[in-house]
């Protein structure tokens, strides 16, 4: 098929995050495909997510989404049961290719977010309709079967959110011709230093006051059902806060914890206990606001922020660095994944060594200090949004990989 930048196209999001029923990057990235797909008549978009619930379908402004109760992975599922799901799985996609005529299907995450037989049983089918299939990568393989999913399946692009993310890809050996690098955007109708007045049942929530300075943090707690506190860095932010904190009694740290899906609520609930028993360890408390936020109230948590930190060993892309330096906030990350993609050192924003408490306490310090360093990075921050990072210019690019796949 031939297809030039005007004709419409039927494009199949499918991914085993979803917005319904956790938080974090995938998910709102999910969010921003919707809400960029109702305005649109170049292409008709259908999402296929997992549910706990039943298996329903929803239609909102021309988005077709379809919840799929096989996607969801039940604890201690068999083998055999995950086998059973992943074909049923396998036959509504078949049905939804039929149904609406796709053109596409992309597939987010797929060999990383979940078990080998989905990505497999996904490939036959698209091999069967002759639908291009391209893999969505928003996270680095961590173990051989992943990178042979990646490396040794039918996908037609392999669409990368960073470039440290294509670099990986390429060395451990997929084909550098399907490789591309396509970054996420931010909705900056959403995420913006606009003067609104902050949600004071929020403030409240947060028991802050006007005279306290906000050091915030949002991250998730566990990948898969692993205990991610040291990954990303919150172990050293909380170091790092302790030692500056006795210098400056209006500052307050605020860590905004991505809520899991029900199904991991036992490790979610172990990851959050740790959390506050790290918080207590230093003697922050007093200091510290540790709450799992729901999506919509997360640009909120921006506004009432001075300065944003992440401070992870290792980040494939950080799509909370691009929605705070959106909402105007200065930010500090590490000089590791894809995050130099995003900060220039010392222009919009610090970047440090990861695990280095020392270098971390200083740079919070200097830019709670000095407020017109704080407005420069907020200044280069937004300028770099608008230059690079807007949702309609990095989704206008991705819809063109698409349709240049096709």
């Amino acid at each position: 098929m031939s297809c030039r930048k005007e004709c419409l196209i039927n494009i199949l999001f499918i991914s085993p995050n979803s917005p319904r029923e956790s938080v974090g990057g995938i998910e709102r990235y999910l969010v921003n495909v919707v809400e960029y797909s109702k305005k649109q008549s170049q292409f008709k978009t259908i999402v296929l997510l997992p549910t706990s619930k039943d298996s329903f379908i929803e239609e909102d402004r021309g988005v077709i989404t379809y919840f799929d109760n096989n996607m969801d992975l039940a604890k201690n599922g068999s083998g055999k049961t995950m086998s059973g799901k992943a074909q049923k799985f396998a036959k509504t996609v078949e049905d939804i290719i039929i149904k609406h005529k796709i053109d596409i299907i992309c597939a987010e995450n797929f060999p990383v977010g979940l078990p080998p037989a989905y990505s497999i049983l996904l490939n036959m089918v698209a091999v069967r309709y002759k639908t291009p299939l391209v893999l969505r990568l928003h996270s680095f393989a961590t173990t051989e079967l992943q990178t042979e999913l990646i490396n040794q399946l039918m996908w037609d692009k392999i669409s990368c959110v960073s470039k440290s993310v294509a670099g990986d890809c390429f060395r451990k050996g997929a084909d550098i011709d399907i490789i591309s690098t396509d970054y996420l955007g931010v909705n900056t109708s959403v995420f913006n230093n606009s003067a609104d007045v902050i949600n004071n049942t929020l403030k409240e929530r947060l028991q802050l006051t006007p005279e306290n300075k906000v050091v915030l943090t949002a991250t998730r707690i566990i990948q898969g059902r692993n205990n991610i506190l040291k990954a990303k860095g919150l172990i050293n932010l909380i170091q790092a806060f302790s030692k500056i904190s006795p210098r400056h009694p209006d500052l307050r740290l605020v860590i905004a914890v991505g809520k899991a899906p029900d199904r991991l609520k036992n490790e979610f609930d172990q990851a959050f206990t740790m959390l506050l028993g790290y918080v207590k360890l230093h003697n922050i408390e007093a200091k510290t606001v540790v709450k799992a936020f729901a999506l919509d109230e997360i640009p909120k948590m921006y506004k009432t922020s001075d300065v944003f930190v992440l401070a992870s060993e290792n980040e494939t892309f950080g799509q909370v660095f691009i929605e705070a330096m959106s909402s105007g906030v200065p930010v500090i990350g590490t000089k590791v994944g894809g995050i130099p993609e995003i900060i220039s050192d010392s222009y919009n924003g610090y970047l440090i060594p990861p695990n280095d408490v020392s270098a971390l306490a200083q740079r919070i310090e200097k830019l709670i200090k000095d407020r017109e360093l704080a407005d420069k990075f907020s200044r280069a921050g937004i300028k770099t949004i608008v230059t690079k990072f807007t949702l309609e210019k990095q989704l206008d690019n991705f819809i063109t990989t698409l349709k240049e796949t096709i």
